[in-house]
């Protein structure tokens, strides 16, 4: 059986059965200082700027977790992998993303849940 679940409702089932509310910790198109301030090491100013103006690249989102760590997030809609990263190195596909917050199984992509919180 199939339901029918509103936008408001699937933020609120998450909050409620998976104790996750991003609400204010995640960025629509951060800084590209505020940005280079955690993952330098991992980007630099003119690979941003690139990922920035080129039309294959969706939006950037800055996530910040409760443990402190710091995720970026963009979508490379060529190869239709996106860019997860920490600020501590580890990257991440879209699977393992979903998975530090164990809602993988909602069948919703990176994109919609953090549109959910932006």
């Amino acid at each position: 059986m199939k339901y029918l679940i509103t936008e408001s409702k699937l933020k609120t089932l998450i909050k409620d059965k998976f104790n996750i509310d991003l609400t204010g910790r995640i960025e629509f198109e951060p800084d590209t200082y505020e940005l280079l301030n955690y993952f330098d090491d991992y980007l630099s100013k003119d690979n941003l700027a690139r990922r920035r103006r080129m039309d294959n690249y969706g939006p950037i989102y800055f996530i910040e977790l409760d443990n402190g760590n710091k995720i970026f997030y963009q979508m490379n809609y060529s190869s239709d992998s996106p860019l997860i990263l920490s600020n501590e190195g580890a990257q991440y596909t879209e699977s393992q993303f979903m998975n530090l917050f164990g809602i993988s199984g909602l069948g919703i992509s990176v994109e919609q849940f953090l549109d959910l919180y932006v």
